[in-house]
């Protein structure tokens, strides 16, 4: 699935499939994530039943080339989230394509 999805995105397809106001929905997806992000900080590793597992993972430095200048530059390492989803929910990823 090559689908992006934003914050409003997601808040707009919870409103409609709980029919709920979208200004709710939008308080829920952002509830949902910080509370993902925060313990992700802490625990370095959230699993999600029947959603899925988010992990913090370590990116090395590395060496690239600035395509501006054409010169060596090194990219310093940083954290970044990876997301598996659970077998459940791969099996319900349709739903988010289909309309309400």
């Amino acid at each position: 699935m090559d689908t992006k999805f934003n914050i409003q995105d997601l808040a707009e397809l919870v409103a409609r499939k709980n029919k709920i106001s979208r200004k709710e929905a939008e308080t829920f997806v952002r509830t949902f994530f910080d509370t993902i992000s925060t313990y992700l900080l802490r625990e370095k590793i959230v699993k999600v039943k029947g959603l899925g597992t988010f992990k913090m993972v370590e990116v090395s430095d590395r060496e690239s080339v600035d395509v501006n200048t054409g010169r060596r530059i090194m990219i310093e390492g940083h954290s970044k989230v990876s997301f598996t989803p659970d077998n459940r929910s791969e099996e319900h990823t349709s739903e988010l394509q289909s309309p309400g």
